[in-house]
């Protein structure tokens, strides 16, 4: 049933493809399109929870080649990704119904329904792939059909080029991934990934391979140095295009990494674990400071999600880590919080990306310090942007609160491992995260501050209007479905620890997270009176607490928070009005001896992250420019405008010196073609003589 499913689900985005070309001719097979496409997501998410519950099931294909045979497998590690996928895909294909009417032509709209449905589907295969063969093919074929859906409008500057780095970085990735899965023998006959999680490599074979899978798979979730594209392509797609890509296509990348280290490389020793946990929390921070002088809406995202990514990766590395050491449960632990925080940024990056778009259709501009005084105007997009900004803002009690805390709590648990150096490295990683946790609330107070609260900064801000019905429809629902996991927490937690316990073997770890108070209802009885067991009918859950590993350590529960806050939030708010009853006096604000307040006089988005330019300014190396008119007014200026220039240190040091020297090494290759037929016959003759004498 789990691999029929899918079938079923494939057949449906097949026909939304064709649905999508059709709509060429006929203009409503778009949303016939559209909604094949949403159809066959759903029936993703159904076939996702049989995957979480069920065993594995492989079932091969009527198709071989000398590299191996086609093969799907359903897995419960695999059905967490399917379940994203299929939960973000509905949202995506119900807001594409009427974003793509603005892209300009019947052609394009029916390109990017057509192509998006097919997108779609690779990364479905990529996710359900049984064999190696199978995983490559569909991850070459993600990697193109994503190339394509970004440069939808070709026309547009800065697209191809920025589409075309996507795909290069794709395509490194991709050798290392073809590289790796020869070395384990993933190309061998009848070497399925049931075949390769027996038959572990070992020594330097298990090292080798295990570097090129990580780097690998890394160049496509954004692992620095290899995360050039993100914010390139995010800010160049159009906006359902980029939520796919930052929502699911990344995510696909990280289900690659799972797979290949826990799955098939076996055992780790512990400097993987020290490699993936810097490499993860340098690429959280790398991200999250660069999200701060972001002007784009879009591209800040990017870069937020890098930063999440980074997470995700250091919980990887933390995961290693404890299985070094013999920590199963920890490494458990550790990987359900990876898992949780992978499905939760699915749903609330991807809301956020389909609200930016919808901020440019409704004012035309994505540019923060030309935004502003949205709320008033853009009456549904502003609070489901704000509920999807405080769920990975960390803000309690919603979902980046409860992956966050979760990953410091196993961080901290560090002391129980036997060695110091452990201890150490685990505790600084946190450290660190904690630090850019914090960053992460400051970049989201200046996205939402700086484009929908204050005043309208611009005629487009002033003129915006909200989003077509299907777009704030398409938002609304991975919105509500995150915000339901936020505050009913069994809901996620329970398909995430399906996923990492068969990653991870580690025993019984939903009921290490989740308080076992059916065995131990002494332990818990304050708990239970508060209705512990309310779900407990509805999904593999105990409660609604969270008690990562020890009951004796530290607990939140999410539902609690949030009955508390509102019910303190109300109480206050009578309280006010109670107190406030007098007459309402009205006066002018004071804006400095000045005549009248003017939306210039309030902080930028710019402006507000000014002072991160001064501390991380070693990091930023800005370049600041200031123009004026003082050759109009040489004595008396009366406009400043400041511009601020920054170079990511990986692009100065990195991309520009081997994108340098590849222009060298080919400039001196177009001396050998010289275009005379008799010189290339002489190269003919002297490989022939060079063959000859090899032989």
């Amino acid at each position: 049933m789990a691999l029929s499913l899918l079938v079923e689900s494939l057949l449906c985005l097949a026909l939304g493809a064709v649905s999508g070309v059709l709509m060429v001719r006929w203009l409503w097979m778009g949303y016939v399109s559209a909604a094949a496409g949403a159809v066959g997501c759903a029936v993703l998410a159904v076939a996702a929870t049989v995957w979480l519950s069920g065993p594995s099931v492989t079932e091969a294909l009527p198709a071989t080649t000398p590299l191996g045979a086609f093969e799907l497998r359903s897995s419960p590690l695999a059905g967490v990704f399917l379940l994203l996928t299929g939960l973000v895909g509905i949202g995506i294909f119900v807001y594409s119904a009427g974003y793509t009417q603005n892209l300009g032509g019947t052609l394009r709209q029916a390109a990017s329904l057509a192509l998006l449905n097919l997108s779609v589907g690779a990364v479905v295969l990529v996710v359900a792939a049984g064999t190696a063969l199978t995983l490559l093919v569909a991850w070459e074929a993600m990697s193109i059909l994503t190339y394509f859906l970004v440069t939808v409008e070709f026309d547009h500057p800065g697209r191809p080029r920025a589409a075309f780095l996507m795909l290069a970085l794709s395509e490194v990735g991709f050798f290392g991934m073809a590289v790796g899965f020869a070395l384990i023998g993933g190309f061998a006959p009848g070497a399925s990934f049931a075949w390769l999680s027996a038959h572990h490599p070992s020594g330097g074979v298990a090292d080798a391979a295990f570097v090129l899978f990580f780097f690998g798979f890394g160049a496509k979730a954004g692992l620095v140095p290899l995360q050039g594209w993100l914010p390139e392509a995010h800010p160049a797609a159009p906006s359902n295009v980029s939520a796919l890509l930052s929502a699911v296509v990344v995510k696909a990348a990280i289900y690659g990494m799972l797979l290949s280290t826990f799955v098939f490389l076996g055992p780790p020793p512990a400097w993987w674990g020290y490699l993936a946990l810097a490499a993860g929390v340098g690429t959280a921070a790398y991200g999250i400071l660069f999200s701060l002088l972001a002007s784009d809406l879009k591209r800040a995202l990017a870069y937020s999600t890098i930063e999440n990514l980074g997470f995700m990766i250091a919980m990887l590395g933390a995961a290693l880590v404890f299985a070094a050491a013999g920590k199963t449960l920890l490494a458990g632990l550790a990987l359900l919080v990876l898992c949780l925080h992978a499905l939760y940024h699915a749903l609330l990056k991807g809301a956020l990306f389909l609200g930016a778009g919808s901020v440019d259709i409704g004012t035309g501009t994505r540019d923060m310090d030309q935004l502003g005084g949205l709320a008033k105007r853009m009456r549904w997009t502003t609070p489901l942007f704000l509920l999807g900004a405080m769920g990975l803002a960390g803000i309690p009690p919603m979902n980046g609160f409860q992956t966050e805390w979760l990953g410091l709590q196993t961080l901290i648990r560090a002391h129980d491992l036997s060695s110091a150096g452990d201890r150490v490295y685990l505790a600084a990683a946190g450290a660190l995260l904690t630090l850019t946790f914090a960053l992460a609330v400051t970049t989201y107070i200046r996205i939402v501050g700086g484009a929908f609260l204050g005043a309208p900064r611009s005629s487009a801000a002033e003129q915006a209007h909200e989003a077509p019905r299907a777009m704030v429809v398409g938002m609304a629902f991975p919105v509500v479905v995150a915000v339901a996991m936020a505050l009913l927490p069994p809901l996620g937690v329970g398909a995430a620890a399906s996923a990492a316990q068969s990653a991870s073997h580690a025993p019984n770890l939903l009921a290490a997270v989740l308080p076992p108070i059916f065995t131990h209802p002494g332990q818990y009885a304050g708990l239970v009176k508060l209705g512990g067991t309310f779900l407990s009918p509805i999904v593999p859950a105990n409660g609604l607490v969270i008690v990562p590993t020890s009951a004796n350590f530290a607990f939140i529960s999410p539902t609690y928070i949030f009955l508390s806050l509102a019910f303190i939030i109300l109480l206050t708010a009578a309280g006010l009005r109670l107190l406030c009853r007098q007459s309402r006096r009205e006066s002018p604000v004071w804006a400095g001896a000045v005549a009248q307040r003017t939306a210039s006089m309030q902080y930028t988005a710019t402006g507000f992250t000014n002072p991160f330019r001064s501390i991380f300014g070693g990091v930023y190396s800005s370049q600041k420019e200031i123009e004026t008119d003082y050759h109009q007014a040489p004595f008396f200026v009366r406009d400043v405008r400041y511009r601020h220039r920054v170079i990511e240190p990986v692009e100065r040091y990195l991309y520009r010196p081997v994108v340098a020297a590849a222009r060298l090494v080919s400039r001196g290759f177009t001396r050998v073609q010289g275009g005379s037929l008799s010189l290339y016959l002489l190269y003919v003759f002297a490989v022939f003589v060079i063959a000859l004498l090899i032989r």
